[in-house]
């Protein structure tokens, strides 16, 4: 593991039999006293479809979309850990639950040597049809023409305020307008847990 002083970035190395630890905890079920799951959800599948990734996992599904509270760099570790045992790109949205709309995104990207993660991108749309991209500090990701997390060179510095501007309308809007499909697949991780902790969507109840 090593720490980045520059990015802020964190990397944990990839394990080699992470195919063998992806296994889903289908038959343990649990209670939560907030709809919060539903409500990230939406953020996170509104957000997916705006970058121009298919509703339904496509074959060789490799990038995932995820939520959780705040992340400093040190409790981004877990995520990277989760990123390397699914062996995906992780766009991660914050959540508190005294907020309406997520606090920021940040990336775990798959990179040669481990897991990097990238806090704190920005959102950017060219205009109102074009996907939304991701900007980083160097880079800005966007899904490329197979459906991978890809990166490219920022666009023009003027641009960037009004893109962001209009990112940011464009996922609202989509949150307000739209409804959450049933997702085959999705699951939450438990706190300081690990993939093989996981519990299916279906599996978790909402406390009246």
């Amino acid at each position: 593991m090593t720490e980045a002083a520059k990015s802020g970035s964190v990397k944990e190395r990839k394990n080699e039999s992470s195919p063998g630890r992806q296994a889903v905890n289908s038959e343990q079920e649990t209670t939560m006293t907030s709809p919060y799951l539903d409500y990230a959800s939406h953020w996170c599948f509104a957000l997916r479809t705006l970058m121009g990734y298919p509703a339904y996992a496509p074959p060789f599904h490799t990038i995932a979309w995820c939520s959780s509270a705040p992340r400093n760099i040190f409790e981004a570790l877990e995520l990277t850990r989760i990123a390397a045992d699914k062996g995906c790109d992780f766009v991660h949205a914050s959540f508190s639950l005294d907020t309406d709309e997520p606090l920021g995104v940040s990336l775990a990207v798959r990179r040669r040597e481990g897991i990097e993660w990238i806090p704190d991108v920005r959102l950017y749309a060219a205009d109102d049809r074009a996907p939304i991209e991701l900007l980083a500090a160097d880079r800005r990701w966007l899904i490329g023409p197979r459906l991978f997390l890809t990166s490219a060179k920022l666009p023009p510095k003027a641009r960037r305020a009004p893109g962001e501007a209009i990112a940011w309308r464009r996922w609202r809007h989509a949150v307000a307008t739209t409804t959450l499909p049933k997702l085959e697949g999705s699951v939450w991780v438990p706190p300081g847990g690990a993939l093989a902790d996981a519990i299916p969507h279906e599996r978790i109840k909402v406390a009246a």
